[in-house]
């Protein structure tokens, strides 16, 4: 990829076209790259609610404060979610490396939106950015605030992965809400990468003023 140069690199990754790229010559490493959908809920929401049960019981916090706390972290998450996909994932990268790590992280899916295991995160580099949160969040405030902040997020995310895969394999989603972002996503995709970052959650854009202005 980074042998396209960096303007060659903008125009081909933002023309999608369908099906699923190989990365690797080597099929373990090729496997490595993939995950399908429903590991996200089958690793995290146990991880959720052993988490809750010790904020619950051994962190003895109140059933109000850790309901709090939790729709909280759900908001940590959507700006987190935010910042890295409009900050990381859509830097205007140059150089080879770059635009080749751009490409294996995020380029790919702008390419292949339809890859339906390149969708959601996968499981290890998953939970060290979980850890790295984590770490963050007691290193700000208590223990027992920065669990429930921590479940909250690890909630947001399921959705938000869950709600991705949904959104570019035409699951059928219930609500308003639900469909507008769905619209929202594929504008970002299919018209105007520059707009609409958030996937789970309109709030950032239109705090930040970079929804899409839909017709």
């Amino acid at each position: 990829m980074g042998k396209l140069g960096s303007a060659g690199y903008w125009r081909w990754v933002h023309r999608p076209v369908p099906g699923q790229p190989r990365f690797f010559a080597s099929e373990v490493a090729e496997q490595v790259t993939k995950v399908e959908w429903w590991v996200v809920p089958l690793l995290w929401l146990p991880a959720w609610a052993a988490a809750t049960a010790a904020s619950a019981t051994v962190l003895a916090t109140p059933p109000s404060a850790l309901l709090s706390l939790q729709l909280a972290g759900i908001v940590l998450w959507q700006a987190l979610e935010y910042a890295i996909h409009r900050c990381l994932f859509h830097a205007p990268l140059t150089s080879y490396w770059g635009i080749t790590l751009h490409f294996l992280f995020h380029g790919c899916h702008h390419k292949y939106p339809l890859d339906a295991q390149r969708l959601v995160f996968p499981p290890l580099p998953a939970a060290a950015i979980a850890a790295a949160i984590f770490s963050a969040l007691k290193a700000l405030c208590s223990l027992r605030t920065a669990a429930g902040l921590m479940e909250g997020v690890v909630l947001g995310y399921v959705f938000y992965d869950c709600l991705h895969y949904a959104i570019h394999h035409g699951w059928r989603l219930p609500g308003p809400l639900l469909q507008e972002l769905r619209r929202r996503h594929n504008h970002h995709h299919f018209h105007d990468h520059e707009r609409s970052y958030g996937i789970s959650s309109v709030l950032f854009d239109v705090l930040l003023r970079t929804s899409a202005q839909l017709a």
